[in-house]
């Protein structure tokens, strides 16, 4: 046998373990693939305005046939459901914008009072918006592509305007938004085209003129077009001024094409400053404009520190919301797509983007800093005319004061992408910063949505409960919670939303302004508690009335329905009265209230005008839409009207229909009118079966429970059976004498 020595072995192994074949060549031709494909890929330049859309869609769209009205959305429904374009122009007069029926008046005839119209409708003006002005970037910037993307994905989504879900409200700003970019469109369109100045520039102020005489949101960017003058000469040798001339000679150029626009806004200031003299009223004034020119030394500081205050919430402020951990609801099912929305976007911005940079970097340099100044003049312009207003972003609601930042937010996206792009000078890097900006706003906006959607459907409950319990109310009826009961409303939207509810009644003495339906229609009121009013003198007899736009609302303390709604507790819309006096769970607010609340103002049947006079057949569908499916609080609300009616039958009935399709009650108070029902039948088992059902429920109210059975033993035949259930009732509710 032969000896193996070590060098003999090694050479065995490699002669008989052959390696298998390598994968790397695989790897390498995907790597090739990818890199050639995909990573340098590029795409065409429509891509860029499909992005835009996408994004507008996903922030704005998933959740439009779920929303509805809000806030001020129920001023402009009320007067022109109510009222028709009389009321309308009398509202928006009162409003001052007295000119902005031109724009509301189609409007309602195209879209009606559907809501998710509204809101489809919004969201294309917004994106039609952001496209003109990404055209107006590529206008004065024609090099830049993957910057002009992202100035118009942020300026779409910025999130220091988060009231988007206001379809009706901000309807005319946007309007008027997109109005203003057209005329800059048009004005730079002029600067390009010489041939064409005349065409062009006579389009420009005629919507110049226009979105000034509509709203004066915009008023202040009207100083921006000088400086896009300069930089559309500057950036475009083609134009009537060459860059090879003196500066001295091009700023004449430029204020010689900036002069007719300069000419019409100071036709504007001068007819903004005469409203008082023209239409007798001016809503707004200026003290922080007198304090300038009268008081310098308090005004100018107080003028810088507002300045600050507000850039700093328009710059930094709306980015820490983004990251608000109180978002992150794993409670809450959309938070996973939510998540999703912000980490696609993430992803998606930075692919498309990325691969329509294709400006050299040289130009990319000295079109930043032109951007950044740009960005900067049209964030404080942007802001001008709140200020001049004396409306401060800064020492107002966060939310409710994003409508201000409504002309800054243009300014606002070029500052922060211009100084990413300063800063970053890797594009990769660049575009990833920017990807993980517009994922967080993208997911900021359809977390805002998601809100708004939530407080829509608490105010369909409402509206719907409403109508169950009180399917028509007296005029002049003042309905009172002792707190906000609808997120993203208020005092007075509520009480417009009410007007629409149960609108105006047949032959019924009105207190504002005809309508155009032939009727008069009486205004229903809506209050928190005690606010806005003085709770001893109405205590005392003292009638209160409220004048609001172009109505006025007069009630006594005879007049009042109070209510409590909490559905987040598992309760319905509780009609309060004064024998709920003996509940325990209630505020010092409500106990004030229900000691006055008149039952007598519910009418059993609706007179509205509206829908089908003499029914009771709800709230008018082209508002509220469809009947929604009947639930426990459907059988509540509609036994505890029978009840008051002391319609006993129709109460027993309900809770056999309600028992029957397996509702129940989650508050003990809701079995109330069944228990009465139960006992004046005289099926005094299940009136002792609801009881004991009614004692283990949230909140136990024992006492309430024994004053309902003290009235039933006072009011009803003594009998063996009834005698027999009474004394164990009291025996086990506790209850004295």
């Amino acid at each position: 046998m032969p000896v193996l020595n070590a060098g003999t072995i090694i050479r065995r192994i490699r002669l008989t373990d052959k390696p298998k074949p390598s994968a790397q060549p695989e790897f390498r031709k995907l790597k090739e693939f990818f890199n050639s494909k995909i990573r340098n890929a590029s795409l065409p330049a429509w891509c860029g305005p499909l992005m835009l859309f996408v994004t507008c869609f996903f922030s704005f769209g998933i959740l439009l046939s779920r929303l509805g009205f809000f806030q001020d959305d129920w001023h402009h429904v009320y007067y022109a459901y109510a009222e028709g374009v009389s009321g309308l122009m009398r509202f928006l007069f009162t409003d001052s914008r007295p000119l902005a029926f031109i724009a509301y008046v189609p409007l309602f005839k195209l879209l009606g009072f559907n809501p998710a119209n509204w809101h489809w409708s919004l969201m294309i003006l917004r994106f039609l918006t952001v496209l003109t002005f990404w055209y107006a970037v590529r206008l004065v910037w024609p090099n830049l592509t993957g910057m002009a993307v992202w100035l118009a994905l942020l300026f779409a989504v910025y999130p220091a305007y988060p009231l988007q879900s206001l379809s009706v409200a901000y309807s005319l700003h946007w309007i008027m938004y997109l109005v203003f970019m057209l005329s800059v469109v048009m004005m730079l369109k002029a600067a390009r085209n010489p041939k064409s100045y005349l065409l062009y520039t006579g389009l420009a102020l005629i919507l110049q003129l226009f979105h000034l005489l509509m709203i004066e949101y915009y008023s202040g960017l009207e100083f921006v077009r000088l400086i896009l003058l300069w930089f559309v000469f500057s950036n475009n040798p083609g134009t009537s001024t060459g860059s090879e001339i003196s500066y001295l000679k091009r700023w004449k150029q430029v204020l010689k094409q900036w002069l007719p626009y300069l000419l019409v806004l100071g036709i504007y200031a001068a007819y903004r400053m005469s409203y008082h003299t023209i239409y007798g009223y001016d809503r707004f004034t200026s003290n922080l404009l007198n304090s300038l020119i009268h008081t310098p030394m308090t005004g100018i500081p107080f003028f810088i520190q507002t300045v600050l205050q507000d850039s700093a919430f328009v710059l930094i402020s709306p980015w820490i919301a983004t990251v608000d951990p109180a978002l992150i609801d794993f409670s809450r099912g959309t938070t996973f797509v939510i998540l999703a929305i912000i980490l696609g976007f993430s992803l998606l911005g930075y692919f498309v983007v990325s691969r329509l940079e294709t400006q050299k970097k040289e130009e990319t340099h000295r079109s930043t800093r032109q951007i950044i100044l740009t960005g900067a003049l049209a964030m404080f312009f942007g802001l001008l005319p709140p200020w001049l207003a004396d409306m401060f972003l800064f020492s107002k609601n966060p939310l409710w004061s994003g409508r201000l930042a409504l002309g800054a937010i243009l300014g606002a996206s070029m500052l922060l992408t211009g100084f990413v792009y300063l800063l970053v000078d890797r594009p990769a890097y660049r575009h990833l910063v920017l990807s993980i900006l517009l994922g967080l706003a993208v997911g900021f906006q359809a977390q805002t949505a998601r809100d708004f959607q939530t407080s829509w459907d608490k105010q369909l409950q409402f509206y719907w409960q409403m109508s169950w319990r009180a399917p028509g109310l007296q005029p002049n009826t003042m309905v009172v919670a002792d707190s906000e009961i609808l997120p993203y409303m208020g005092y007075y939207p509520t009480a417009f939303a009410l007007n629409v509810l149960y609108g105006p009644q047949v032959g019924a003495p009105g207190s504002v302004n005809p309508t155009l339906r032939g009727a008069t229609a009486p205004m229903y009121w809506f209050n928190n508690g005690s606010e806005h009013m003085n709770w001893t003198n109405f205590q005392h007899g003292q009638p209160v009335e409220i004048a609001r736009y172009s109505s006025v609302f007069t009630a006594t303390n005879q007049a009042v329905l109070s209510i409590t709604f909490e559905p987040q507790q598992g309760q319905c819309l509780w009609v309060l009265r004064p024998s709920y006096s003996e509940v325990r769970s209630f505020t010092d607010e409500a106990y004030r209230w229900m000691a006055i609340s008149n039952l007598n103002l519910i009418q059993p049947q609706s007179t509205t005008l509206w829908n089908n006079p003499g029914s009771s057949t709800g709230p008018p569908s082209a508002v509220f839409g469809s009947e929604p499916k009947h639930t426990w609080c459907y059988y509540y609300e509609k036994a505890d009207l029978a009840s008051q009616q002391k319609n006993w039958q129709t109460v027993t009935g309900l809770w056999k229909d309600a028992k029957d399709k397996g509702f129940h009650p989650g508050a003990s108070i809701e079995l109330i009118p069944f228990i009465e029902a139960e006992a004046r039948t005289g099926d005094w088992t299940t009136a002792r079966e609801l009881t004991n059902m009614a004692d283990v429920l949230p909140p136990v109210e024992k006492s309430l429970l024994c004053s309902l059975w003290r009235e039933i033993e006072t009011s009803t035949t003594p009998s063996g059976q009834r005698d027999q259930v009474i004394l164990q009732v009291k025996q086990k509710l506790g209850c004295q004498g």
